[in-house]
């Protein structure tokens, strides 16, 4: 038999379904981050339609220094960029406030794929 590893893109083509996933995956991340519109920041900014707004962009939220200076030079999310994020924050953006790593393509891609409905379609 033969193993197949799915790149994160080749799972977005799912595209909504895996929104479902993404919630439940999120749950994680709402200890730091709230996702509703109108949301207060918590400890990590508010994540609502954060994939349409550029990066580093999140009213009266605070960014570390080292996360802005990379934002500059990736001033906008992507499927992508996002996945590089979630892969591993700490080792993409050295300095980062944030710590958080999934080497689950599939979780990965649900909670793109939820950040993706939670925001302006």
């Amino acid at each position: 038999m033969y193993k197949v590893l799915l790149t994160v893109a080749a799972l977005l083509v799912a595209g909504p379904a895996l929104a479902v996933d993404g919630e439940k995956e999120f749950k994680k991340c709402s200890a730091c981050h709230s996702i509703e519109e109108g949301g207060k920041k918590k400890m990590g900014p508010n994540l609502w339609n954060i994939m349409n707004r550029g990066v580093a962009t999140s009213e009266g939220y605070k960014y570390s220094k080292k996360f802005t200076a990379w934002a500059s030079g990736n001033p906008q999310w992507t499927d992508e960029l996002m996945d590089a994020w979630l892969t591993n924050s700490k080792k993409l953006v050295k300095g980062t406030k944030m710590n958080y790593k999934q080497k689950d393509a599939e979780k990965r891609a649900a909670i793109i794929e939820y950040l993706k409905s939670m925001g302006e379609q």
